[in-house]
């Protein structure tokens, strides 16, 4: 299982205590609170839950959303730039465990999640969540389903950065296409040239077709998230470093 390092873990729990202090109930007499937070329907809607044991310890989660069809949302790493890692459509929280864990070394405050029957509703309640344990600032990292909603909502949720891997053009009545979006942010399409799930033209579509640079097409077939499994993880790694770095500002 992934680890974290001291200081790290322990701004996790720092994130944990600000999550219960905003979950916890408070009596009549209680003084408000002067703390900065996400807006008091969002921190409500969250409720404690356990770690996922692919999670190194220190990690914290929550659910959020109806209970009846829960957004599984976990966090880790502190300060206020925010990255969301959206899975795969057969993904969950674990999928981006290894990724979760480097970005937080490199000091990110990271979240993942797991999907809900509401696809739209999960990727901007995880988009939340974040935002209500201190990040100012959010970048989305994506792959496939998840790139395609890192896309899709961008010119909603106004990220500082995206990132999507092989995402498709159109998914859950969501059109990704940037000819459809309003988000003139920054932006970065990674896809394979022999994919087999979601072709290389397809996720093509998502970049601008007026700037070449958002859009790079890879050898072999890996699809999303496998990308990090094969020859070209540390160009990807790197990829998204810079990308990262060039949202935040350095």
């Amino acid at each position: 299982m992934p680890t974290l390092r001291p200081a790290v873990a322990a701004a996790v729990a720092a994130a944990a205590l600000v999550l219960v202090a905003c979950t916890a109930p408070t009596d009549d007499t209680a003084a408000p609170s002067t703390t900065p937070s996400a807006p008091t329907g969002i921190v409500a809607s969250m409720r404690p839950a356990d770690r996922p044991t692919c999670l190194p310890e220190g990690a914290a989660a929550v659910t959020t959303g109806p209970e009846d069809d829960p957004t599984l949302v976990a966090f880790a790493g502190s300060g206020t730039r925010g990255v969301v890692l959206a899975p795969q459509s057969d993904g969950q929280v674990c999928q981006w465990a290894q990724q979760l864990v480097r970005l937080v070394e490199e000091g990110y405050l990271v979240a993942t999640f797991g999907w809900s029957g509401d696809g739209e509703r999960s990727f901007i309640d995880a988009v939340d969540v974040l935002r209500g344990v201190g990040a100012t600032e959010v970048a989305f990292v994506g792959a496939s389903k998840g790139g395609m909603y890192s896309a899709a909502l961008a010119d909603e949720l106004d990220p500082v950065t995206v990132v999507a891997l092989g995402p498709p053009a159109e998914y859950d009545g969501h059109d990704a296409r940037s000819a459809s979006s309003s988000y003139t942010g920054p932006l970065l399409v990674i896809a394979s040239t022999e994919d087999r799930s979601v072709p290389a033209l397809s996720s093509k579509l998502v970049s601008r077709a007026d700037d070449p640079a958002t859009f790079l097409e890879l050898s072999g077939s890996a699809h999303g998230v496998e990308l990090f499994t094969g020859e070209h993880r540390a160009q990807v790694e790197q990829l998204i470093d810079d990308a990262l770095a060039s949202g935040f500002g350095g």
